[in-house]
Protein backbone atom coordinates (compact mmCIF):
# COMPACT_ATOMS: atom_id res chain seq x y z
CA UNK A 1 0.00 0.00 0.00
CA UNK A 2 1.44 3.25 -1.03
CA UNK A 3 0.53 6.75 0.71
CA UNK A 4 -2.00 8.61 -1.84
CA UNK A 5 -0.21 12.05 -2.31
CA UNK A 6 3.91 10.91 -1.36
CA UNK A 7 3.63 7.03 -3.25
CA UNK A 8 5.79 6.40 -0.33
CA UNK A 9 5.02 2.80 1.10
CA UNK A 10 3.69 2.10 4.03
CA UNK A 11 2.67 -1.37 4.10
CA UNK A 12 4.10 -4.38 3.00
CA UNK A 13 2.50 -7.30 4.75
CA UNK A 14 1.19 -10.17 3.39
CA UNK A 15 -2.73 -11.32 3.86
CA UNK A 16 -2.10 -13.48 7.04
CA UNK A 17 -5.33 -15.39 7.64
CA UNK A 18 -5.10 -14.57 11.24
CA UNK A 19 -5.18 -11.56 10.67
CA UNK A 20 -8.58 -9.29 11.88
CA UNK A 21 -9.90 -6.14 10.85
CA UNK A 22 -11.99 -4.54 13.42
CA UNK A 23 -14.00 -1.51 13.03
CA UNK A 24 -12.41 1.76 14.24
CA UNK A 25 -13.92 3.00 17.12
CA UNK A 26 -17.47 1.60 15.64
CA UNK A 27 -17.12 3.71 12.23
CA UNK A 28 -18.98 1.58 9.80
CA UNK A 29 -16.32 3.02 7.20
CA UNK A 30 -13.09 2.43 8.57
CA UNK A 31 -10.70 -0.44 10.08
CA UNK A 32 -7.90 -1.53 11.78
CA UNK A 33 -5.59 -4.19 12.16
CA UNK A 34 -2.13 -5.08 13.78
CA UNK A 35 0.09 -7.60 11.70
CA UNK A 36 4.51 -7.63 10.84
CA UNK A 37 5.21 -4.89 8.17
CA UNK A 38 8.14 -4.80 6.01
CA UNK A 39 7.22 -1.22 4.57
CA UNK A 40 10.48 0.09 5.81
CA UNK A 41 12.62 -2.66 4.94
CA UNK A 42 12.55 -4.74 8.54
CA UNK A 43 9.85 -6.69 10.07
CA UNK A 44 8.25 -4.96 12.71
CA UNK A 45 4.80 -5.31 14.27
CA UNK A 46 2.51 -2.16 13.45
CA UNK A 47 -1.15 -1.26 13.81
CA UNK A 48 -2.80 -0.05 10.77
CA UNK A 49 -5.76 2.16 10.06
CA UNK A 50 -7.44 3.02 6.84
CA UNK A 51 -10.40 5.07 6.58
CA UNK A 52 -12.88 5.52 3.30
CA UNK A 53 -15.28 7.38 2.04
CA UNK A 54 -18.06 6.08 2.78
CA UNK A 55 -19.66 2.41 4.10
CA UNK A 56 -20.18 0.71 0.84
CA UNK A 57 -16.24 1.11 -0.01
CA UNK A 58 -15.56 -0.27 3.48
CA UNK A 59 -17.08 -2.83 3.13
CA UNK A 60 -16.46 -3.69 -0.31
CA UNK A 61 -12.56 -3.60 0.98
CA UNK A 62 -13.43 -6.31 3.93
CA UNK A 63 -15.03 -8.80 1.43
CA UNK A 64 -11.94 -8.55 -0.92
CA UNK A 65 -9.49 -9.12 1.86
CA UNK A 66 -11.40 -11.68 3.10
CA UNK A 67 -11.37 -13.26 -0.02
CA UNK A 68 -7.69 -13.09 -0.51
CA UNK A 69 -7.03 -13.85 3.28
CA UNK A 70 -9.07 -16.98 2.26
CA UNK A 71 -7.21 -17.90 -0.80
CA UNK A 72 -3.46 -17.19 0.98
CA UNK A 73 -4.65 -20.23 3.91
CA UNK A 74 -5.67 -22.63 0.89
CA UNK A 75 -1.64 -21.69 0.06
CA UNK A 76 -0.62 -22.26 3.42
CA UNK A 77 -2.55 -25.47 3.57
CA UNK A 78 -0.81 -26.77 0.41
CA UNK A 79 -4.25 -26.44 -2.07
CA UNK A 80 -2.30 -24.64 -5.11
CA UNK A 81 -5.19 -23.31 -7.36
CA UNK A 82 -5.38 -26.00 -10.80
CA UNK A 83 -3.60 -25.30 -13.89
CA UNK A 84 -6.60 -25.15 -15.72
CA UNK A 85 -4.48 -23.32 -18.96
CA UNK A 86 -1.40 -25.39 -19.06
CA UNK A 87 1.00 -23.07 -17.45
CA UNK A 88 2.84 -24.44 -14.92
CA UNK A 89 3.21 -27.43 -17.29
CA UNK A 90 4.78 -25.66 -20.00
CA UNK A 91 6.91 -23.49 -17.95
CA UNK A 92 8.27 -26.92 -16.24
CA UNK A 93 8.77 -28.77 -19.88
CA UNK A 94 10.92 -26.18 -20.89
CA UNK A 95 13.11 -25.98 -17.33
CA UNK A 96 13.53 -29.20 -17.62
CA UNK A 97 15.86 -28.75 -20.61
CA UNK A 98 18.17 -25.77 -19.00
CA UNK A 99 21.87 -27.30 -17.45
CA UNK A 100 23.63 -25.82 -14.70
CA UNK A 101 27.35 -26.97 -16.14
CA UNK A 102 28.86 -27.35 -19.58
CA UNK A 103 28.71 -31.02 -18.95
CA UNK A 104 26.70 -33.11 -21.58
Amino acid sequence: MRQEKTMKVIANHALDPRIVLEPNAGSDRSWVWSCFDFADGELEEKVFALRFANSEVAGEFKEKYEKHQKEMQALLDGEDKPDESGEADAAAEALSGLKTSDDE
